[in-house]
């Protein structure tokens, strides 16, 4: 039986709207959220409204696209990463790293600040920004639980408020990072989050000797883009 063209398009579809969702990054970078429409994610894409329309529905269908690549990013990725260890102190080490932008620029947690601005107004994206901040907390909640069993942590608060404030550490720093905040760059950040992760757990040290953990994930999208992120409750994003 002879095979029809339309055994690529799946794939085609899913490329084309990754390339959409990264337009849409690069313009929230540079105009922000408010008054965002679809005519400008249409023009940094170099295509037609009809075409971003074609794959989603409205502007919230494609903020929520940006939504699931941040849960992808600082859930999923974060998971697979901490799961290339074995001893929880290299997981610790390895989740602070995944968990903020080297760069001022970083696309994708600069639109999901801007994005959450929007929050309150929306219950439902509101929502979803709570579930990636306790998905977050359950994978910290874990690697807490791992350390303990075997024997390198001794907790000096409840399990859950050691995992909360991490990732609330987290949304903190990361809004100075994007910021520009030169007194607080990346590297800097990673140490004071180590500092209460070790006041936290009572581990000296969390590098064990293995092969240093990744820093953050590169984002494709990051630019120079003039785009300022106003102070909001962290990211539902996280919330993060």
């Amino acid at each position: 039986m002879r095979q029809t063209g339309n055994v690529a398009r799946p794939s085609k579809r899913a490329a084309r709207k990754a390339e959409l969702v990264q337009a849409a990054l690069q313009s929230i970078q540079e105009r922000g959220v408010e008054g965002l429409r679809i005519r400008d994610v249409a023009d940094t894409a170099g295509v037609s409204t009809a075409t971003v329309h074609y794959y989603f529905d409205d502007l919230d269908g494609l903020l929520t696209e940006v939504h699931a690549m941040a849960v992808e990013r600082f859930f999923t990725g974060r998971l697979a990463e901490i799961s290339r260890f074995d001893d929880a102190r290299d997981k610790m080490l390895a989740m602070i790293r995944r968990g903020m932008p080297e760069r001022s620029d970083d696309a994708t947690t600069v639109a999901l600040y801007h994005i959450d601005n929007l929050q309150r107004a929306d219950p439902i994206r509101a929502v979803l920004g709570t579930s990636l901040f306790d998905r977050q907390v359950m994978l910290y909640h874990g690697i807490l639980e791992l350390g303990v069993s075997q024997g390198h942590f001794t907790l000096t608060d409840r399990k859950i408020d050691i995992a909360q404030n991490l990732v609330a550490l987290e949304d903190a720093y990361c809004m100075h990072i994007i910021e520009g905040n030169t007194s607080l760059p990346y590297e800097r950040c990673v140490e004071l989050m180590l500092s209460y992760a070790r006041l936290a757990t009572g581990c000296a040290e969390f590098n064990t000797g293995s092969p240093c953990p990744d820093g953050p994930q590169p984002d494709s999208a990051s630019s120079t883009g003039s785009g300022r992120v106003q102070r909001s409750p962290r990211r539902g994003l996280m919330n993060k």
